[in-house]
């Protein structure tokens, strides 16, 4: 799963964080006849193995007039949107379906499912929104649009929500500011230009985040993101805006510092065990070399010094079977 997905699914899988998305997507008027208090995570299931790692699912169900019905989000971060995504959409609508009626047999009616798409590609939302604009001929044929299946997709397109819309939405600090940080950590330039905009909920996740958990996941995500831009340039441009986020920037900065030195430990140990066993090829091959043909000159002896790992293994293949010394570096 990726750092965008992770980010998505640690802050809206909380029923109260979902809910205030919900108030910011849906008619105002089905909001009202929702009954939200009572909105509840389901287990997605119905998504393929591969697809749920590589996708931020969230699936949730509430009770609309008494009838419970599905709320269906999916965060699509690509820079140029899925154009097949109201056809994927339709599948995993599908299977929720499917497990459904197969945890309740007797069930003659299907749920309702609303699908939410939120995107923060750079480009913005360019794609189909419905599945009748993937179907080929209904342009030329609308005679035959009744009978073709149809449902339209509801984008949150981030990208084109300033950040005055995004901080009047009804959302507590942690899922606005993550939904910011989704939008334009990628581009620190436009992050840091944004930063003084977001001082106060920034001060207000720092003040209100239980062990800084939340605000630390941000932070991790903005470093992770933002690519070669180091964690001192970040920290600084953060405490020169919001001087009150100092003492709460060491700890993430701290976990990526020790994930360095394990993913350094790790790759210094790989690099070691692959030197390791290149010497041992280089001293088998002298040895054998120096059985079958006697003494060697120092001409073999730099290339045996100078062969890659590929060449040291194709040397040693051949020396079983070749009748010269030369034709072992033949090869």
């Amino acid at each position: 799963m990726g750092d965008h997905d992770k980010l998505f699914k640690r802050v809206f899988r909380v029923p109260r964080h979902a809910a205030g998305l919900i108030r910011t997507m849906l008619p105002a008027a089905l909001v009202a006849r929702m009954d939200l208090s009572r909105l509840e995570l389901v287990r997605a299931s119905f998504v393929d193995p591969e697809l749920r790692e590589r996708h931020g699912d969230l699936v949730f169900r509430v009770p609309i007039d008494g009838k419970m019905a599905f709320i269906y989000f999916l965060v699509e971060h690509q820079s140029e949107p899925d154009a097949l995504m109201a056809f994927r959409l339709l599948t995993y609508i599908q299977r929720l379906w499917a497990a459904i009626l197969r945890d309740e047999p007797t069930r003659k009616t299907l749920p309702l499912v609303v699908p939410i798409v939120v995107h923060h590609g750079r480009g913005g939302w360019t794609k189909a929104r419905t599945l009748h604009e993937l179907v080929d001929g209904l342009d030329e044929m609308p005679e035959l649009r009744a009978f073709v299946p149809n449902f339209e997709m509801i984008i949150d397109d981030l990208i084109r929500v300033d950040d005055r819309a995004l901080l009047a939405r009804p959302l507590e600090a942690f899922p606005k500011v993550a939904l910011w940080v989704l939008r334009d950590a990628r581009t620190i330039d436009a992050l840091f230009e944004g930063l003084r905009a977001w001082h106060d909920e920034i001060q207000t996740l720092v003040a209100s985040s239980r062990d800084l958990e939340d605000f630390e996941s941000v932070m991790r995500y903005i470093l992770r993101v933002s690519k070669d831009v180091s964690f001192e340039t970040i920290r600084d441009k953060f405490i020169e805006v919001i001087p009150e986020v100092e003492a709460a920037m060491a700890s993430p900065a701290e976990q990526l510092i020790q994930k360095g030195r394990q993913e350094g430990v790790q790759q210094g140990l790989k690099k070691g065990r692959q030197e390791g066993r290149q010497e041992a090829n280089r001293t088998m091959l002298a040895r054998q070399l120096q059985l079958r043909f006697g003494a060697l000159g120092p001409e073999a002896e730099a290339r045996i010094a100078q062969g890659s790992s590929v060449e040291l293994e194709g040397w040693l293949e051949r020396v079983i079977t070749a009748d010269t010394l030369d034709a072992v570096f033949a090869g």
